[in-house]
């Protein structure tokens, strides 16, 4: 018994030494992504993850493009890790207010770069800052009108987009 009891009290010890103090510190695409992938086996709740191997594919196919843009783009993309993107506007009314209730606990309003509305749509785009500030290592892209939720995770250099922007926001 004394010793279930030490070792018990030790995996209770560690794992309060390993978890974040904070539920929040919890990386934020993760808690976004974690939901997305619990609400995937609903009917109609339409689920795409792309890891290194998916964007690995992605980036190769981008390269092959002889548009210039398209490299411009894939350098934008060079740091990020995975990225999710879910569709669910054809489910039952009532998964989809469940998803949206819940979505909106884990999405933190600290992280709200941009709300645009049109009408009754809206689209929420949240950015989730390095510990430094400079870049974002989360963005999430919310549009619950339509039914649409995109998760990248990985370093966004926002220079990189700056100058992106600058060039083709004309």
């Amino acid at each position: 018994m004394r010793k279930i009891f030490i070792t018990l009290f030790s995996l209770i010890a560690l794992a309060g030494w390993i978890a974040p103090a904070d539920a929040h510190a919890i990386d934020h695409a993760r808690r976004v992504t974690l939901l997305m992938k619990e609400y995937s086996g609903h009917a109609d709740f339409q689920l795409i993850n792309l890891g290194r191997i998916g964007l690995g594919l992605v980036k190769a196919a981008m390269r092959q493009s002889s548009d210039k843009d398209m490299s411009e783009l894939l350098s934008l993309m060079r740091d990020v890790k995975h990225v999710s993107i879910a569709s669910y506007e054809d489910c039952e009314a009532s998964v989809k207010r469940d998803f949206e209730s819940r979505l909106s606990k884990v999405l933190k309003k600290d992280y709200l770069l941009v709300e645009a509305k049109d009408g009754s749509e809206k689209v929420q785009i949240f950015a989730v800052p390095t510990d430094d500030g400079n870049d974002i290592k989360d963005l999430i892209i919310s549009a619950p009108g339509s039914g649409a939720l995109i998760c990248v995770s990985g370093l966004i250099r926002t220079g990189d987009v700056a100058g992106f922007l600058e060039k083709h926001g004309k």
